[in-house]
């Protein structure tokens, strides 16, 4: 969708823009690489294609014997499908014989200007699949037809027959019809050779008449109106045939819209009328409505309106001042009505059916973002293993680990900091260190357990155990001392420092509580690798023999302390990680050590240690540790 006024989806009873039917034509036409007309066209095809494969099919199927007649009687399918789709602009159709039987003229009539190839791919395909008919259809004329209240474009049509679509689907007698040419198969609805056989005495009395026919107008070529029916009587009181009223005094014209005269209702006398009565006193809801057939008597001076009234729904009936009882029992308008509400009651519950449908999918997408959410919010508090357990309503049991690497580091001076500076500001700068911290944690491949206050907590290798997880740490600890000293300290504005202390043994881990549950560690593990940190330097990674001995020989640069006396532990063999040479994280990745890159040669020259060795470039590296009284070396492992 590269229009913003076009919505993502549509549905089938909802009424849209003009504009976005174009909007969506032009769009397609470039895509496909044709004119919107042929677009349009092929569209009109597939329209009639689509009726076939829904209930539409039964209903085009009896409108009418040939593809005249189906053409002139398409009006009232349109009119019946207004009443279910509310806001349908139907175009109007209206044929005209020609001397040619194998030929006729449509009249296209349509506010719309651009549309008119619709009616050409659908009047072809609907020769073809309704009447198995091949035909040609050519523009004659354009013009807008201003005889009509609101002007609409009006398009004429020749229409030719060019024979069987299917010669294989076509009847033997149609075949030997055709092949005849004393009876030729005609276009234009109208039969050669036909006589009036019926007899011609009057049976039936203007009283009865218009007891058996209470809506019906009869009306001279001045619009003078003769004769109506007593329906009419009893809801139009005002009207006296002594008088002389005229027609368009009383109505007016809805359906063809136009002007009430001897010239259009003869031009439309194929059309269905709809006649409005023009009582002032009526709302619009109540406004009365006749629709009929307009039939020229035999004397041809005077016109007959024989007609119903136009009611959709019962409540149109208490709107109009009318009664079931009013219309004639041989009108089938009170079956209609009847079922028509019926229809009514099943199209709104369909329509509820399919916005409520519409409501659910949206819902459903948004539900759906928001387990994403959740799932993700859940996954920082609790590891992704343990957090998808709990969620499926699985007991989490404690695991015991025999291998697993732990990190604790603090910040050199904190205490400091947090008498010298307001609280809103330690509380702003723990989180821009912080948030750096969780983001290494997903580079590295490590879980974050906790923090409290300055304390930061991590470990490798579970909830899933991995045989790496002291070089996880390793990597990760280098990482946050480099990206501890972007980050400046609220008191004096100077790099800030931490100390970070590792070790690695076995921990027991587990979900503890069932309100705000967090994973804990415990374990001998987790007081020594504390012990690492509270006895380490500031910006150094102190670890322990155990984890010294897991980094060996994994390229990390190393540098041994001594035996140093760890608290409850006595004289432990410690040691400092200074760099990892052959990284095997991207910088990419993790763009929070790229300013390390520059640091890194002056670094090591303040060591005095050999870098003879292949030592690459993007290695990272902390100050080493220098002993009071001696140079150790630190060693290449």
């Amino acid at each position: 969708n590269t229009l913003d006024c076009i919505p993502e989806k549509f549905m089938m009873k909802h009424p849209y823009d003009d504009n976005i039917t174009l909007d969506i034509a032009e769009e397609a036409s470039k895509l496909l690489g044709i004119s919107t007309d042929q677009l349009f066209e092929t569209y009109g095809q597939f329209f009639v294609v689509w009726c076939h494969r829904t209930n539409y099919v039964s209903m085009m199927k009896v409108i009418g014997s040939n593809l005249f007649n189906f053409l002139s009687n398409l009006n009232a399918l349109h009119a019946h499908l207004s009443m279910a789709f509310n806001g349908m602009k139907p175009p109007e159709f209206q044929c005209m014989p020609s001397d040619d039987p194998q030929k006729f003229y449509l009249h296209y009539y349509s506010c719309r200007e651009n549309l008119c190839g619709i009616a050409i791919g659908a009047t072809r395909e609907a020769a073809r699949s309704l009447f198995n008919r091949r035909i040609s259809i050519s523009i004659i004329s354009k013009t807008v037809d201003n005889s009509r209240y609101a002007n609409r474009h009006h398009i004429v049509f020749e229409i030719c027959d060019l024979g069987y679509a299917d010669i294989k689907l076509a009847r033997a007698e149609s075949i030997s019809l055709e092949l005849n040419s004393n009876i030729p198969v005609q276009m234009n609805g109208y039969s050669s050779d036909s006589s009036d056989h019926q007899s011609h005495i009057n049976y039936v009395n203007p009283k009865i008449f218009s007891r058996i026919f209470p809506f019906h107008i009869i009306f001279d070529q001045e619009l003078i109106i003769k004769r109506v029916g007593i329906g009419l009587y009893r809801r139009l009181p005002g009207l006296n045939v002594n008088e002389k009223p005229r027609l368009d005094a009383f109505f007016e014209c809805l359906k063809p819209p136009v002007k009430l005269c001897k010239r259009s209702i003869k031009s439309y006398q194929n059309n269905d009328f709809i006649l409005q009565c023009k009582d002032e006193s009526s709302t619009v809801s109540g406004m009365f409505q006749l629709k009929g057939e307009m039939v020229q008597l035999e004397n041809g001076c005077n016109y007959m309106f024989i007609c119903s009234p136009v009611v959709e729904k019962l409540t149109d009936l208490q709107n109009r001042g009318l009664f079931i009882s009013d219309i004639p029992l041989h009108d089938m308008t009170r079956e209609l009505l009847l079922l028509n509400e019926q229809r009514l009651a099943e199209f709104q519950l369909s329509k509820q059916l399919e916005e409520t449908t519409a409501q659910l999918q949206a819902t459903s997408v948004a539900l759906e973002m928001e387990k994403v959410k959740a799932d993700n919010l859940l996954h920082s508090m609790l590891p992704p293993l343990v957090s998808d357990r709990l969620r499926n309503g699985d007991k989490v049991e404690a695991g015991e680990y025999e291998h697993a690497s732990i990190m604790f580091s603090d910040i050199v001076g904190f205490t400091t900091i947090c008498s010298q500076c307001r609280p809103m500001d330690v509380v702003q700068f723990l989180n821009s260190l912080y948030v750096k911290f969780d983001k290494l944690t997903n580079v590295h491949e490590v879980y974050k357990v906790e923090t409290i206050g300055d304390a930061y907590m991590v470990v490798g290798g579970l909830p899933e155990p991995c045989a790496n997880h002291a070089e996880k740490v390793a990597r990760m600890a280098l990482s946050m001392v480099d990206c501890a000293v972007q980050v400046s300290s609220p008191s004096d504005n100077k790099p800030l420092r931490i100390r970070i202390g590792i070790h690695s043994g076995p921990v027991v881990a587990g979900v503890v509580g069932t309100k705000m549950p967090r994973y804990c560690l415990f374990g001998d593990t987790v007081n020594t690798a504390s012990r690492m940190e509270s006895h380490g330097l500031p910006s150094t990674i102190h670890i322990s023999e155990t984890c010294y001995k897991h980094l060996k020989g994994k390229g990390f640069r190393m540098q041994s302390r001594g035996k140093v006396s760890i608290k409850g532990k006595g004289l432990m063999n410690t040691y400092f990680v200074l760099r990892e040479c052959q990284r095997s994280i991207n910088l990419d990745e993790d763009p929070l050590r790229k300013k390390s890159e520059a640091r890194v040669p002056s670094m090591v020259a303040q060591t005095g240690v050999d870098d003879k060795l292949p030592v690459t470039s993007n290695c990272l590296s902390v100050v080493p540790w220098k002993p009071p009284n001696e140079q150790n070396q630190c060693t290449i492992l």
